[in-house]
């Protein structure tokens, strides 16, 4: 784990895995989470031939909170990640609630990303796409009471904190069989969720509200500014972001290339060594 300092004076952690001779990509978490949800990403990442670094997004693990954060300024801070390490022009990838950010990455950092590939990413609701189903309720009390999301994270991590394995359980429940099976019989994918549930940090539960605020506003980037190729991961089995959220966002970009898996969950950290291939350079 190391951190580095932001021009603002906000630090980002981030932490690094795979094969350190491979290609760099960055990957971001989902919501809430930390690196620490990363960590099953080392064998297929080393086996894809990718060095993976995961930095923390704000509020998240050992990076700071911004009150402030958007879609777009979460994007220029992994910009100063990709040009703090001299990576180059390298792929961005989102999974879940980081898919936002590794989008706005393709949109604003120009020569410093190379590819974005999202995982069970949802897409823009304002405008809202008449294709989209319902929002889930967390979303709905995100836009009616920021306080009152932040309020109900705060619960959340508060039990996980306590007991990870009952959390996970808990987790495990209200996702597709997929995932929950995911959970239960991959060892690194378990072994990483329950370190990433009993370790929150003190701004977690902000952090994943202000998640879920920006999801319900208009995003500060135009995805048909789209510069780089954009794989588009989901699966059809996905209970968190139902996979019509990537068609939109496929309508939308006319960069984006979408990966339909049947029969896969929201995670699909099965497939991992797939997706992190779809961004490699010889891609």
């Amino acid at each position: 784990m190391a951190v580095m300092s932001l021009s603002d004076g906000r630090q980002l952690g981030y932490a690094t895995m795979g094969d350190p001779a491979g290609f760099p990509v960055v990957v971001l978490h989902g919501t809430p989470g930390s690196w620490r949800q990363l960590t099953a990403l080392d064998r297929p990442g080393r086996e894809a031939g990718a060095a993976v670094i995961a930095p923390d997004r704000a509020g998240y693990g050992e990076s700071s909170y911004d009150p402030g954060r958007t879609v777009g300024s979460s994007a220029r801070d992994v910009g100063q990640l990709i040009r703090h390490l001299g990576l180059g022009a390298c792929p961005v990838v989102g999974l879940s609630g980081g898919g936002p950010t590794a989008l706005a990455c393709g949109v604003l950092l120009g020569d410093d990303v190379s590819a974005v590939a999202t995982v069970g990413s949802p897409a823009p609701l304002v405008p809202r796409d008449p294709a989209l189903p319902p929002d889930r309720l967390v979303t709905r009390l995100a836009k009616l009471s920021p306080a009152a999301a932040r309020v109900l994270f705060s619960l959340i991590m508060r039990s996980g904190r306590s007991d990870p394995e009952k959390a996970l359980s808990r987790f495990a429940a209200m996702l597709a069989e997929p995932d929950a099976l995911l959970l239960r019989e991959n060892v690194d994918v378990r072994q990483a969720f329950l370190d990433d549930i009993g370790h929150p940090s003190a701004t977690t539960a902000a952090a994943a509200a202000r998640d879920f605020v920006n999801f319900t506003r208009p995003w500060d980037v135009e995805l048909a500014a789209m510069a780089v190729p954009v794989q588009v991961w989901h699966g059809t089995e996905d209970r968190n972001v139902p996979v019509a959220h990537s068609r939109v966002i496929t309508a939308r970009c006319a960069a984006a290339q979408l990966h339909i898996v049947e029969g896969g969950g929201h995670m699909l950290l099965s497939h991992a060594g797939e997706i992190l291939a779809s961004v490699a350079p010889s891609a």
